[in-house]
């Protein structure tokens, strides 16, 4: 047994790759159609340079441009590139996940879920209800979680390159979601960098009231986060086994990073 950790090394990048990189992600976190004004002045870039990069996205379709009003929002190509993502790397993921996840649902009588992360973004790709059981809780499939709030986007923060992870913590919304969501930034903070040291993290009815969960990280060769493993329960249910279910699912994830590594 060993524990992973995020890389820690600068990598090059190409400044013209990344702010173009950087258009795509702000209208995406944005959610609606975005101006070039407005992506001018949320990346603090000059209009002529946002306006060429957003042309050369456009030509290549990663942007979709409302000529009428003169807005952009993300193109088609991403539609036919993510069959491909699906087939090549989630579906792989999913089913070297699935067998733990049916021994931790099986064993526990609880949802159990795997969630991939790309960016500042978790979905869920796999789920496995508990048995057996009236009621069962799990997110939709390829629904976003909430980074400060769900256990699986705590881990997505705690394992990001510390220049990124700061700026996050710096910058990151705090939406309070039920009374127990931690809003307080320094708390924030201190959480984070808990759940960094002690390897998994939790939710404790900080999205929806009633329910706890508890997520551990799935690592790729590099040692890079490529996902999380996690289980949701009523909160009364997970209080009462979630020593033994931790150990469980701490184990499966190294397994499953092993699997995704080619280490079995």
């Amino acid at each position: 047994m060993y524990k992973y950790k995020e890389k820690s090394w600068k990598m090059n990048r190409i400044q013209s790759v990344q702010r173009a990189i950087d258009i795509i992600n702000c209208i995406e976190n944005a959610k609606r159609s975005l101006s070039l004004n407005e992506i001018s002045s949320q990346l603090g870039l000059n209009i002529n340079t946002a306006r060429g990069l957003a042309q050369t996205l456009l030509a290549n379709g990663y942007l979709s441009k409302d000529t009428k009003q003169g807005t952009y929002t993300l193109g088609y190509e991403f539609l036919t590139k993510s069959k491909l993502l699906y087939q090549l790397q989630i579906q792989h993921i999913g089913k070297i996940a699935h067998p733990y996840m049916e021994q931790i649902s099986n064993k526990y009588g609880v949802s159990s879920w795997l969630q991939i992360s790309f960016y500042r973004n978790i979905y869920t790709a796999e789920t496995v209800e508990a048995p057996g059981t009236t009621y069962s809780y799990a997110p939709k499939s390829g629904s976003n979680l909430p980074l400060h709030a769900s256990a699986s986007g705590k881990l997505r923060i705690a394992y990001m390159p510390e220049a990124e992870r700061e700026k996050v913590l710096n910058n990151l919304q705090l939406e309070q979601l039920t009374e127990y969501t931690i809003t307080n930034r320094e708390k924030f903070k201190h959480m984070i960098h808990d759940i960094y040291a002690q390897g998994y993290a939790t939710e404790l009815e900080e999205v929806d009231i009633g329910i706890n969960s508890v997520a551990a990280p799935v690592f790729d060769s590099s040692g890079v986060l490529k996902g999380t493993l996690s289980v949701a329960a009523p909160s009364i249910k997970m209080n009462k086994i979630f020593d033994k279910l931790l150990k469980n699912l701490k184990r499966a994830s190294i397994l499953i990073s092993d699997h995704i590594s080619n280490r079995r």
